[in-house]
């Protein structure tokens, strides 16, 4: 349906179109479940897992905890954390970014190590995401299970920067377990793995996952995909980008620094300047900014 909507007219113009035109297409398709309202909620509930454990708790860290998610329980990690709950039909998972955002940003940009990862046919991960993921894994699943999200149980997944590199390494994770992955939107990702990773995550997630960039958001140009040795860091599929505010609308790209999306803004130098656009996402305060501190006046 996406590919007719795309070329139209007569069979013979519909053939010339197609030929010049069916990437395009391709990605029309691919973010054809994409949709604008539900990025918002999204983006507030990966914006929420920077409020305190106590506010996510009570679900009162103010406008990010205005949906109903009930049976919150929050799990840390290492250095972030992430919460578990019940919204909208389904179990959900949320995974806060880092707070120390200047530094992680430095740290992307020289530090590139990966390690291989049976869950993907020992594709590469980033070691520090991997490592990140594997500190809050167990509580992660104990914790969907003890609110009745067990094995089996289909779940809705975001994440903001750290977060969302969290995200599709638990998504792959959660699926290679036995959960079921219906619906994921990340915000502001950067690249997380090689080649077989990207690969794989696409191919189990492309119908129904959406990794969302806003303009020169730094973020998402790292870790470099300067070549290393015989491979380089991907960033997963599909992109929608957004080059302004929301009232602007967005462009949809399924290929790798396509750069009709924020491969456009492949300097870092210069996107450094931009670190605002990391941190507004939907109209959305992705940071710890804007989250009350969980006490209720009566």
């Amino acid at each position: 349906q996406g590919l007719f909507f795309c070329v139209g007219g007569t069979y013979q113009a519909a053939m010339a179109v197609m030929r010049s035109t069916l990437a395009l297409c391709f990605i029309s398709t691919r973010a054809s479940g994409f949709s604008q309202d539900t990025a918002v909620e999204y983006a507030k509930l990966a914006a929420a897992a920077y409020c305190s454990t106590t506010s996510l708790e009570n679900w009162s860290c103010g406008a990010k905890c205005s949906a109903d998610v009930q049976a919150v329980q929050v799990c840390q990690g290492s250095t972030t954390k992430g919460f578990v709950g019940l919204w909208d039909g389904s179990c959900l998972v949320s995974f806060e970014g880092t707070s120390g955002l200047s530094a992680w940003i430095t740290d992307l940009q020289i530090w590139k190590t990966a390690t291989d990862w049976p869950v993907c046919n020992n594709c590469k991960v980033h070691s520090g995401f991997l490592k990140e993921w594997e500190s809050m894994s167990s509580c992660i699943e104990s914790s969907l299970s003890s609110i009745g999200c067990g094995p089996g149980s289909e779940l809705k997944v975001t994440g903001h920067s750290l977060g969302a590199a969290l995200s599709g390494i638990g998504m792959m994770a959660l699926h290679h377990d036995g959960w079921t992955i219906k619906e994921g939107y990340n915000f502001g990702m950067p690249r997380s793995g090689d080649s077989t990773f990207t690969k794989a995550f696409d191919t189990l997630f492309g119908d129904r996952f959406y990794r969302v960039t806003h303009h020169r958001d730094p973020v998402v140009q790292l870790p470099p995909d300067a070549l290393i040795v015989d491979w380089h860091f991907d960033h997963v599929e599909p992109e929608v980008f957004f080059d302004g505010d929301i009232s602007g609308g967005y462009v949809s790209c399924s290929v790798s620094d396509d750069k009709k999306c924020s491969e456009q803004y492949w300097d870092v130098a210069v996107d450094l300047l931009h670190v605002k656009d990391h941190l507004d996402y939907m109209g959305v305060k992705t940071s710890g900014d804007g989250c009350d501190d969980g006490i209720l006046i009566v």
